[in-house]
């Protein structure tokens, strides 16, 4: 009975975790849920929490984080810019990611989206809006993970409290 409540405790601290890391850069979200909800289903001999569930969370975890890859370069592009403003947005997010915490996380595809765009274009209007785009992909890109962190811990609420 206690090494139950324990597993509880463990589970809803990961799906917490994982929900609050869904927003906060520096915290692995959909990972935490995955492992809360693996956690459960080891625990409780896959009976409620089946294999198939879980695949089905590794999925939505791959789309999280393709989400929050994809999405700087996919606002750069809906907001008039070249692939050097993508190719930019990809590389500022993945150096901000090793280097700059949070602010670089937020800052780093913008800049990149805009240096690139600024030398392949020679534009400021347009390298301003491919930065712009790489912010607002960034910050739909967070919405995205959001959502995707909330279906995950949804789909887990739904097999365990049936």
């Amino acid at each position: 009975m206690f090494i139950h409540v324990i597993i509880i405790f463990l589970t809803a601290f990961l799906m917490v975790g994982g929900l609050i890391g869904s927003i906060l850069p520096f915290l692995p979200g959909s990972p935490l849920i995955l492992l809360g909800a693996f956690l459960y289903a080891w625990h409780t001999g896959f009976g409620t929490v089946t294999w198939i569930t879980l695949l089905w969370l590794a999925l939505l975890t791959v789309l999280s984080h393709a989400l929050e890859f994809f999405a700087s370069a996919i606002g750069v592009q809906k907001y008039g810019g070249s692939r050097w403003g993508m190719m930019g947005a990809l590389g500022g997010g993945i150096v901000g990611f090793f280097t700059g915490g949070i602010l670089g996380l937020i800052l780093a595809p913008f800049l990149g989206a805009f240096l690139l765009e600024m030398i392949a274009t020679q534009n400021m209007e347009s390298s301003f809006k491919s930065g712009w785009g790489a912010f607002m992909g960034f910050l739909f890109g967070t919405l995205g993970k959001l959502l995707v962190a909330i279906i995950m811990i949804g789909i887990f609420m739904m097999k365990t409290l049936a």
